[in-house]
């Protein structure tokens, strides 16, 4: 048996066959699935959720239409931290869209819903004219949709603060993970 040499390991065997069937690709695909939430981290994996991927482009599914929009400035970084942790170039795009997320996927927070309830939340006087000053720079065109804009987002602040949320760390917007660093922070550090 001299001149005969080792086996190869199983990985570069399985690798060869994966590659000659042309499924390597699919199985890094699969991967990028699996390996989301250890990638993005806890905070975006509560709120997005990734469905499929055809063609190089992952299909995430969002809590809302607020996080889908915000994701988006982030998907080029995500496309990068996921094809380095699956180790080729896979992914090409990231599309977002507010749904519903899947039941197995969903936290549980220790409250009976996540959602909060804004329309028992009293703003003051000063909230309420700020929120007047903004409309009357808005024009009359946008003034109802910008008075109802204002007032959630100044709702959502004060539940959040009544929720326990924190400032992060790194750029002072409200958050509530254990690490006290938003999720837009984690993403990008």
């Amino acid at each position: 048996m001299t001149g005969s040499r080792p086996p190869d390991g199983l990985g570069p065997l399985i690798s060869s066959v994966l590659h000659g069937l042309d499924l390597e690709t699919r199985v890094k695909e699969q991967t990028c699935l699996l390996v989301w939430d250890e990638v993005v981290g806890e905070q975006v994996a509560d709120a997005a959720q990734p469905e499929f991927i055809r063609d190089g482009r992952m299909f995430v599914i969002t809590k809302s239409s607020v996080w889908a929009n915000e994701l988006t400035f982030y998907k080029s970084d995500m496309i990068a931290r996921l094809n380095r942790r699956v180790g080729g170039a896979v992914l090409k795009d990231i599309v977002f869209k507010a749904g519903r997320l899947p039941r197995a996927k969903r936290r549980v927070r220790g409250e009976a819903s996540d959602e909060p309830e804004l329309e028992g939340i009293q703003l003051t006087d000063r909230e309420l004219e700020e929120v007047e000053v903004a409309v009357q720079e808005a024009g009359e065109g946008a003034a109802e949709v910008m008075r109802s804009l204002m007032a959630t987002a100044l709702r959502l602040e004060k539940w959040k603060k009544a929720h326990g949320w924190m400032p992060c760390r790194k750029c002072g917007v409200l958050q509530n993970t254990a690490s006290g660093v938003c999720p837009l922070c984690l993403i990008n550090p």
